[in-house]
């Protein structure tokens, strides 16, 4: 019933990034490509937004890092790095990650757990913002995905 509530005042309120589905989907096919997902929020009201949205489907939701486990944002990033290494048994370079945000906090986030940050201009951050953030690179939407596929080749 929670689960219903939710997500139909989510499906009110909010809305996905134009292009996010597709870019899950288009990162999908890269051959050793692990989505997850890192976010201050607990780990099944995670999963519920993402459904709502349609952007579950290429998630690995048990390697992220959620609210639950630590209030600092870059310790989440540790701990979704460290969930894959464990759950894929690959030694993954940090060089190789890409942390995909929306906010200065995002940025800062990455920046401090030693990962790449492409951040994406949702229209509440421009994209001048979050280069001096420290943004890898900034896109304006996530319509066109080469961009990071480009970051990842």
């Amino acid at each position: 019933m929670i689960d219903g509530l939710l997500s139909d005042n989510l499906r009110e309120r909010g809305h996905a990034l134009p292009g996010a589905a597709a870019a899950l989907a288009t990162l999908a096919d890269m051959n050793g490509i692990v989505q997850s997902v890192v976010t201050g929020n607990i780990r099944p009201v995670a999963e519920v937004k993402l459904q709502v949205f349609g952007l579950d489907t290429h998630i690995r939701f048990p390697y992220g890092g959620y609210g639950e486990d630590h209030d600092d944002r870059a310790e989440l990033v540790r701990t979704a790095i460290a969930r894959t290494r464990a759950a894929t048994g690959a030694d993954i370079v940090l060089t190789d990650i890409l942390l995909i945000g929306d906010t200065p906090a995002d940025v800062a986030a990455g920046r401090a757990a030693g990962v790449p940050v492409p951040a994406v201009a949702t229209g509440r951050t421009s994209a001048a913002e979050l280069a001096n953030a420290g943004a890898t690179a900034t896109v304006r939407d996530l319509q066109d995905a080469s961009p990071l596929r480009d970051l990842l080749c």
